[in-house]
Order: structure tokens, then sequence, then C-alpha cells
């Protein structure tokens, strides 16, 4: 997954700038979750915030927030 519009989306506006780009991209919680996981295995994102639910018996992760953008990190 390519990360460029959520660094232009944190470029303008910060991390609350990446979470509601997430949330209309992927209205749906467990795609979000999906988008969210994929966002923090490139390494550039520290995602976290989880709120986990047993609805039906069923623990998941059903919503979570990206905290921080790590790519600046070490640059002048």
């Amino acid at each position: 997954m390519s990360d460029d519009v959520y660094v232009q989306a944190y470029r303008q506006g910060g991390v609350d700038a990446v979470n509601k780009l997430l949330r209309r991209l992927f209205p749906n919680p467990d795609d979000r979750v999906q988008a969210l996981d994929d966002l923090e295995e490139t390494g550039l994102w520290e995602v976290g915030d989880w709120h986990e639910s047993s609805r039906g018996g069923i623990h998941k992760r059903d919503f979570g927030l990206v905290l921080a953008y790590l790519g600046d990190e070490g640059e002048p």
C-alpha cells in the first residue's frame, strides 16, 4: 500500500488529518483496522489506541488510530 496520500494528509494537518482520511476511505471498521495494520507494517507510522470488542464471542480489534508519523525522524 502506498502511503503517499497519508504523508500528504499528515503534512497538511497532522495525525488528525490522517485519521480523518482513514475514516473517509475505510468506513467499514474491519477495513480500517487492516489499513492501520498496513500503515504500521511500513515502519513509518505509529499506530495504537486500539479498542477491542468481543461481540458474539469473537474477540477482535475494531478501532485504532494513527499516533505519529515516524518518517521525518532524523531528517534535518
